[in-house]
């Protein structure tokens, strides 16, 4: 009876890691992606774990569909042509898979480093990556004081500063074009395209009845010069006032600015879907 037991056992235990060797399929295939050189080739890779609807986020590019991808990967190796990419264990929860991973010059020095979350469909495809780039990695002090610096970085600091901490709209309007849009996605409770600070006020509160929130993990800074755009990266810990349920959710906001002060916001979820059901859901 117990070697029954035993033998039940084995062949739950080797289903589980079927299960999860399937479901890291797509992000083998994917890493394989970013390994290959040649274009064309790399592109036939994409196809089989992409859609055309799959998404690609990181501080360098936000992007949808498979040539979209392969461009932004042309892109790296014309900066990086002799780069080595590694990567460290996947976690693997749901439809849900994250890693750790380097980028490492020709001589093994350390270029960049990061940590990708990707969904995938349950069809071994890929819908979505999100990429963070670990900017202690990335850019020295001095170069992030740097940036701090610069008047872009200041608005939106400040402008986070705002919101999030003293909620000092008055300080907060100084900062806002006269009809900047702001962009929450349409699954939201709170969701749809706001005109102007004083609207933007209006979704603030309407946002309020939903969830309280805290900073989890305070925001990493990049900045595209030629665009006069700013993207912040960082984590919000939220608790949904109809369940009591909490929910930790990274998040990623894109900043367009112009004469120093910011035109656009467009906030990104990295799963909305989840965030959307997590905010509706009952006790």
């Amino acid at each position: 009876m117990r070697k029954i037991y035993f033998v039940c056992f084995l062949f739950m235990l080797n289903g589980l890691f079927a299960q999860k060797k399937d479901k890291l399929n797509p992000i083998v295939v994917y890493e394989k992606v970013w390994l290959e050189h040649n274009s064309d080739t790399r592109l036939k890779l994409i196809k089989t774990i992409w859609l055309d609807d799959s998404t690609f986020e990181d501080p360098s590019a936000s992007i949808k569909g498979g040539v979209a991808l392969n461009n932004v990967i042309n892109e790296f190796y014309k900066k990086f042509p002799d780069a080595v990419i590694t990567s460290g264990p996947k976690v693997v929860k749901d439809n849900y898979v994250s890693w750790d991973w380097k980028i490492l010059d020709s001589k093994n020095k350390l270029i960049m480093g990061g940590r990708d979350f990707a969904r995938l469909n349950g069809k071994g495809q890929v819908s979505k990556i999100i990429g963070f780039w670990d900017s202690e990695v990335t850019l020295s002090e001095s170069e992030i004081l740097k940036n701090l610096e610069t008047d872009n970085f200041k608005v939106v600091a400040q402008y986070y500063e705002g919101l999030f901490k003293t909620r000092n709209f008055t300080a907060m309007s100084a900062l806002i074009e006269e009809g900047a849009i702001y962009s929450q996605a349409a699954g939201l409770p709170y969701g749809g395209t706001y005109k102007g600070f004083d609207e933007w006020t209006k979704m603030y509160a309407k946002s309020s009845e939903f969830f309280d929130l805290e900073i989890e993990k305070e925001p990493v800074y990049f900045s595209d010069v030629t665009k006069n755009e700013v993207i912040i990266y960082f984590t919000i810990k939220c608790k949904a006032k109809k369940s009591g349920k909490t929910l930790l959710m990274p998040i990623s906001e894109h900043f367009d600015l112009k004469n120093g002060k910011i035109t656009a916001v467009k906030p990104f979820y990295f799963d909305t879907k989840q965030f959307a059901e997590f905010l509706k859901s009952k006790r």
